[in-house]
C-alpha cells in the first residue's frame, strides 16, 4: 500500500493541464508537398492549448477540442512546362563560298518555375486520448501524459479561404508573364478550384497532426529526495524521506472521478 496518496479532481484537472499545456513552448517544422498538382515547399510554427479534460478510469486523460493555433509560410511553385509546350528549334546550316558551312546553334525552350510566397494561418481542434507514464530521472520523478490516440482534425473557418488567399497571390505574379499571363492565371486558377476544401485539408492534414500526436505534456515532477519537516535549526536539521516508487492512475471515488498519484516512500 502507498504510503503518500493525493488526488485531484476533473475541475483541478483542467487548471492543471492548462498550465501544463500553455508551458509547452512554440513548435516548428518544416518540408514540402504537394497540392494537387503544384509543389510547395513550407514551414509552420504551432501553439497548444488546452481544452476540456475528462478523466477516464483507469488511465486516460481525455481533452476534448484540444486546439492547435499554427500559421504557415507557403513557396507555391507553378511549373510552366505544365501549362506551355516545349519547343527546339533546329540547328540550320548553310554553305558560305570561301568560307565553307557555317551552323545557327540549335536550342529548346525550358520554362521555367514560378515560386510565389504565400502566408496563412488558422486553428485546428481535435480530441486526444493521453495515458499516464511515470519515470526516474536522475534525482527526480517525473509523472507525464502522453498522447495515444487523436481523433479527427476539425479546421477553422479560415481554412476555407486559404484557396483563395493563393489565387490572390499567384494571379498577379502570373500577369506579368509576357503575352500568356492570362492565360496561365486563369488556368492556375481554375486548377486551385478544382482541388477544393477536401484537398486543402489533405494537405495540411499530415503536416499539423504531428504537433498532436506527438504531444507530450509534463504533469508534475518530485525529487527522489522529500523533505518532511524543514530545518528547524543548525541542531535540527531538516527531515526527508526517498520515494522508491511512484504511481498514477485514474479511480472513481463515489461520484466523481479524480487523477490519483501515490508514492512508495523510506526512511
Amino acid at each position: 500500500m502507498a504510503e503518500i496518496t493525493a488526488a485531484i479532481d476533473e475541475v483541478a484537472a483542467n487548471d492543471l493541464f492548462d498550465f501544463a499545456i500553455a508551458a509547452i513552448p512554440p513548435q516548428s517544422t518544416s518540408g514540402s508537398g504537394n497540392l494537387g498538382p503544384f509543389a510547395a515547399s513550407y514551414s509552420v510554427s504551432a501553439t497548444l492549448s488546452n481544452g476540456d479534460v475528462d478523466l477516464i478510469v483507469p488511465g486516460t486523460i481525455r481533452i476534448v477540442d484540444l486546439r492547435l493555433d499554427w500559421n504557415m509560410s507557403l513557396v507555391f511553385e507553378v511549373d510552366l512546362s505544365d501549362f506551355l509546350p516545349d519547343f527546339c528549334l533546329p540547328q540550320v546550316c548553310v554553305d558560305i563560298p570561301c568560307v565553307g558551312e557555317v551552323c545557327t546553334p540549335g536550342f529548346c525552350v525550358d520554362w521555367p518555375t514560378i515560386s510565389i510566397p504565400v502566408s496563412f494561418g488558422d486553428f485546428v481542434k481535435a480530441t486526444g486520448d493521453l495515458g499516464i507514464a511515470t519515470s526516474k530521472v536522475g534525482p527526480d520523478w517525473h509523472i507525464d501524459a502522453v498522447v495515444q490516440s487523436i481523433g479527427s482534425l476539425q479546421f477553422g473557418p479560415a481554412t476555407a479561404g486559404i484557396l483563395l488567399i493563393i489565387g490572390a497571390a499567384v494571379t498577379p505574379v502570373l500577369l506579368l508573364v509576357p503575352f500568356i499571363g492570362p492565360f496561365l492565371a486563369v488556368a492556375v486558377d481554375a486548377i486551385l478550384a478544382v482541388i477544393t476544401i477536401a484537398g486543402l485539408t489533405g494537405f495540411l492534414g499530415p503536416i499539423l497532426s504531428p504537433f498532436l500526436s506527438g504531444m507530450h505534456v509534463r504533469i508534475y515532477d518530485q525529487p527522489v529526495q522529500y523533505v518532511v519537516l524543514p530545518a528547524e535549526s543548525a541542531v535540527d536539521p531538516e527531515v526527508h524521506v526517498t520515494i522508491d516508487a511512484i504511481g498514477a492512475e485514474v479511480q472513481h471515488n463515489g461520484t466523481e472521478d479524480e487523477l490519483v498519484l501515490s508514492a512508495d516512500i523510506s526512511p
